[in-house]
């Protein structure tokens, strides 16, 4: 997707979501797209490339700050490449609340794949780029795995993750990743 309007977005979004941030497709991958109300949250917009953006949200009830990266990482060669060694030089500072979620076409275990097979070198780098940033994965509550090649004999694997600084798992304990109905996506919606 190249573009999107406020029309469109309201076609996507819960109606209480009245504004956007947008990045669009690069080729074959998918765009980023965020929603929020701009009565509970005002927003600045931190970074932003074809494969993520940082947005810095600021409370209008009690002024209180969080980041939220979404990201869409590209699942081979150069680019691949390029997201995880930006993801790996992340800066979190301690105290910070910090939340990413998104597509990174990686997983973390053998177990979240239905198949045997997949490149366990992957799994070493992006577990260590997790350890290095300090990052606290928020589970995926009542199913496995969050992709489908929507095979007959479908491979099933879980790359859709949401993670945590250390300060927003104090602050927010009760935080979880749920699974929402899967109508045409190849990829589960997930719900934080």
């Amino acid at each position: 997707m190249s573009n999107i309007d406020m029309i469109m977005f309201k076609k996507m979004a819960p109606k209480r979501f009245n504004q956007f941030s947008f990045v669009p497709s690069c080729g074959a991958s998918g765009c980023i797209l965020m929603g929020w109300n701009a009565s509970i949250f005002t927003r600045q917009v931190l970074s932003s490339s074809h494969f993520q953006i940082i947005l810095c949200f600021t409370s209008m009830h009690n002024a209180n700050q969080w980041n939220l990266t979404k990201v869409y990482g590209p699942c081979q060669g150069q680019e691949k490449q390029n997201f995880s060694d930006w993801l790996y030089n992340l800066q979190i500072a301690d105290g910070q609340d910090w939340m990413i979620v998104g597509d990174f076409n990686m997983y973390r275990s053998k177990e979240n794949r239905n198949r045997e097979g997949g490149n366990m070198t992957d799994v070493f780098t992006f577990n260590e780029i997790i350890s290095s940033v300090g990052l606290q994965e928020i589970p995926l509550k009542g199913k496995n795995y969050t992709w489908s090649n929507m095979q007959e004999d479908p491979l099933l694997e879980q790359i859709d993750w949401c993670f945590t600084s250390t300060h927003w798992i104090s602050a927010f304990p009760n935080t979880l990743m749920l699974p929402l109905s899967r109508p045409t996506s190849d990829h589960t919606p997930c719900r934080i």
